[in-house]
């Protein structure tokens, strides 16, 4: 079987935005976003912005969360050729306030600069949330196979459905595929396995597929993730 990489949509021109979402917690939402956005930035203008008030990708990208009070898009610094636009204090304003059509409007504005803008969101499906589910072209759930975690991928289902969008389902911290089939939320045939890599990637501040391009001599997970990006850009 041929492999899939990366070569295989870098000629594709596309301004796209990609939000990574799941309501639960611990599946691995800040991980995919981080890589995903890496091997994007290969071959395509790419950059992540961390809606998760938490700033989970910020710390992943060896940064810390802003306490000044940025507007949207605000500020960004280039790391590992990811323009990165960090979490900082005034996301709680923004969940707040409550204002979705705004937000929306200045998530399709950062996106006109890059061809792929990945986002981050928050563990719930409040104002940030929402708001990145609205603004996506593609949206992307990392599920786990555990009982919640599948309850929670029946909740976002419901929820895209009111919002006439729809997921693709990918299973993470598992070595075997999970399948689960909604209206909205379809997954595709593709599992990341456990790795203690991914927790020494993120102490160390940077994304585990370049982690492991240094740290090990035979990598895997890059190949997933060229993968998981393929399904993701071309679906």
């Amino acid at each position: 079987m041929r492999r899939i990489g990366i070569k295989d949509y870098k000629d594709k021109t596309l301004d796209m935005i990609i939000t990574v979402i799941n309501q639960k917690g611990g599946v691995g939402k800040t991980t995919t976003s981080v890589n995903l956005a890496y091997t994007l930035a290969k071959v395509k203008n790419t950059a992540l912005i961390d809606l998760d008030p938490e700033g989970g990708a910020t710390v992943s990208f060896g940064m810390r969360r802003e306490k000044k009070d940025y507007p949207l898009g605000g500020k960004s610094v280039n790391i590992f050729n990811v323009e990165m636009f960090p979490a900082h204090i005034g996301l709680l304003k923004v969940e707040l306030n409550g204002d979705i059509e705004s937000t929306v409007s200045m998530l399709h504005k950062i996106s006109e600069s890059f061809d792929y803008l990945v986002i981050d969101t928050p563990p719930n499906l409040g104002t940030l949330s929402v708001s990145a589910m609205m603004a996506a072209d593609k949206i992307v759930t990392p599920i786990t196979p555990q009982p919640l975690v599948l309850e929670a991928a029946r909740n976002l289902d419901s929820r895209l459905s009111s919002l006439n969008k729809t997921a693709l389902a990918f299973t993470n911290m598992s070595k075997k595929a999970v399948s689960v089939e909604y209206s909205a939320v379809k997954s595709i045939d593709i599992a990341i396995p456990q790795s203690k890599l991914f927790s020494e990637a993120t102490r160390l501040g940077v994304p585990a597929i370049r982690y492991e391009e240094f740290r090990v001599k035979k990598p895997k997970f890059g190949s997933l993730y060229e993968k998981l990006a393929k399904v993701v850009t071309e679906s």
